[in-house]
């Protein structure tokens, strides 16, 4: 099937062909219960996107697939149809790689592609907001709790675990971006939480029940468990281990070159001053 010829390359979609696609999505991902079927999503992105645009998200898909399974020990030995069908954080991914093309094609029907998110979130308990910007390959492990807020820009080798969020804070950047951008390689323990306008540069750890918020966290930095950072610059290659409750900007902190941890005070990140 040619590009022009594909459902979504049709400048206007009446309501009746959007639900059958909704219908077929909803069976194609198991999210009425049923196992997932690789083949039907191959020929589901052929039939939506046309040959050449669908065999690109298909590649997509299988590297977000192959980056999980190198992730976790538990999948190693499984398909592609079996990890969908029952690591559900993957199959919301999926969903979400239909949801970004569709929207990008048609952001006309962004009520509709958030009609039938709903779906996924019932099925997999993950939230992807479908205007969020996810690079490849990207993951997600259970992924029971976690929420992806619209204005999220996520890069490539993006692992995440439960309960992750990344969410507002009520603080905008000074391109009105609410939600955090994470750039590539960073690992999100159960539980933490990326909050607001922040950015975390390549090779973060944040490990679980840690919170940052309104931040800027160099690359290689390590946010270690259940501490909370907020409003400051992180330096590149530091391990943050606590916070000094007198004052927000004080960290009980390891910096890189240093042979032990000190306290440590940090500058202030502008929140404003960054797109």
């Amino acid at each position: 099937m040619t590009q022009s010829e594909s459902l979504f390359a049709s400048p206007v979609l009446v309501g009746e062909e959007v639900r059958r696609f909704a219908d077929d999505f909803v069976d194609v991902l198991g999210l009425d219960g049923g196992e997932v079927d690789t083949e039907r999503i191959d020929a589901l992105l052929l039939r939506s996107f046309g040959e050449v645009r669908g065999t690109e998200l298909r590649a997509m898909i299988a590297a977000d697939l192959a980056f999980f399974r190198s992730q976790d020990p538990a999948s190693t030995d499984y398909s592609d149809r079996q990890i969908l069908s029952v690591r559900r954080g993957m199959a919301a991914i999926v969903a979400h790689r239909f949801f970004s093309e569709i929207l990008l094609l048609h952001p006309e029907l962004l009520y509709d592609v958030e009609w039938m998110a709903k779906y996924v979130q019932k099925d997999t308990n993950v939230e992807i907001h479908p205007q969020a910007s996810v690079g490849v390959p990207f993951a997600i492990d259970h992924g029971h709790g976690t929420v992806i807020g619209a204005t999220a820009r996520i890069g490539g080798s993006v692992f995440l675990y439960h309960g992750v969020t990344l969410g507002a804070t009520g603080k905008r950047s000074r391109a009105g971006r609410r939600h955090p951008v994470v750039r590539d390689n960073v690992f999100f323990g159960n539980g933490s939480q990326l909050l607001g306008p922040s950015i975390v540069e390549s090779g973060v750890t944040i490990a679980s029940a840690a919170i940052v918020a309104d931040a800027h966290v160099l690359a290689n930095a390590k946010i270690f468990l259940s501490v909370r950072v907020s409003g400051v610059v992180v330096p590149e290659g530091a391990r943050i281990f606590a916070a000094a409750p007198e004052n927000p900007s004080r960290f009980w902190a390891q910096l890189k070159g240093s042979s032990a941890a000190s306290w440590v005070e940090f500058e202030r990140f502008d929140y404003k001053s960054v797109d």
